[in-house]
């Protein structure tokens, strides 16, 4: 009979079940024979035969020892029970699973900006080196938004997540992989993210590219210029709009997903209050309405040639000096509207 291979063995916690997986070309399996000893004293510890059509053998948790090098030999019986030779010895090490988390995530992991530099704390009991890890995040749904090149620093395990949408939820990740092929894995951790004025729209930031040995330098900043012959005043840092109206003609409407804030005072009227729209006539309207129970709405009109997409925010209470965010979402072409008195 042939000779059966035993697949690669990577470095496991022998707290845990794992299994032994190899390769067999003669007759058809029946039962598997597994044996193992201690690669220095060659100390029997592990000599069980099991019935199975499958080429594999499950080693059961806590049989072995974590921090020690073994040997392990598979021999294959057919259904008539004739046995094979052994395989070849193969050398595997067993390991404490080292701590692998995020170290310094915010109370009830709530993100308050838009952007989050997620820190990882590595501990392995055997003193195993980390050789390379990777981030990502997902959206809600845990669907892959982005993910890190493969990074090495040991010393510090960390990542800046960027361009996080206000009021929503997302799932963060970092996979690494130890000196002798132990994975590890903080799984995936749930964040929510509310922020007020995000610091990372008024930064520029760098993202090192060392395959091309460069630099690649970005910013979220774009200038957008009105139509109109008015002019504005500035008080305390706002924009003086009291009866009077701004309107964004060219270069305003995105595409693709994003998110819009707006923040201003004397917002208790019924009236539109925002408009922008590219070279068609279609375009976004921001408005508002008081209603007869003393509440005003924020509403949100996107027409498409075809219908009038709209959605209300919820009812609010606010006098003419209280501020007033208004955060307006766009995300796989579905709209939405939420406003916070601050």
């Amino acid at each position: 009979m042939s000779k059966p291979t035993i697949r690669r063995i990577a470095p496991f916690d022998a707290h845990l079940n794992y299994i032994i997986n190899f390769v067999w070309n003669g007759n058809r399996a029946y039962k598997n024979r597994i044996i193992i000893n201690d690669a220095e004293t060659l100390t029997l510890i592990y000599d069980r035969t099991i019935t199975t059509y499958t080429l594999a053998h499950e080693i059961p948790q806590y049989t072995l020892t974590n921090g020690r090098r073994y040997v392990i030999q598979v021999q294959i019986f057919d259904e008539e029970n004739t046995p094979s030779v052994l395989s070849d010895r193969v050398i595997f090490n067993t390991m404490t699973t080292p701590q692998f988390y995020f170290d310094n995530l915010p109370p009830a992991s709530l993100i308050q900006n838009a952007s989050f530099e997620a820190n990882v704390t590595y501990d392995s009991p055997d003193f195993e080196p980390l050789s390379r890890y990777r981030f990502a995040i997902y959206d809600s749904s845990k669907v892959l938004i982005e993910e890190s090149n493969e990074l090495y620093d040991e010393d510090r395990i960390s990542y800046v997540f960027r361009g996080l949408d206000n009021h929503a939820l997302y799932f963060i990740r970092c996979i690494g992989n130890t000196a002798n092929g132990l994975t590890v894995d903080t799984g995936h951790v749930e964040i929510s993210v509310k922020y007020q004025n995000p610091d990372v729209y008024a930064r520029i930031y760098t993202d090192n590219m060392p395959e091309l040995g460069a630099v690649r330098v970005a910013s979220n900043i774009a200038v957008i210029h009105y139509t109109g012959a008015e002019t504005f005043s500035y008080e305390n840092g706002m924009i003086n709009l009291v009866g009077k109206a701004l309107s964004y003609d060219e270069g305003f409407l995105i595409n693709d997903d994003f998110t819009l804030a707006l923040k201003g005072k004397n917002l208790w009227q019924t009236g539109d209050i925002f408009t922008a729209k590219n070279d068609s006539s279609y375009g976004i309207t921001l408005s508002s309405r008081i209603y007869s129970d003393s509440t005003l709405r924020f509403k949100v009109m996107v027409p498409n040639g075809i219908a009038c997409y709209l959605r209300y925010s919820e009812p609010l209470r606010f006098t003419n000096d209280d501020m007033i965010t208004i955060f307006l979402y766009k995300k796989n072409n579905l709209y939405d509207i939420i406003a916070e008195k601050n």
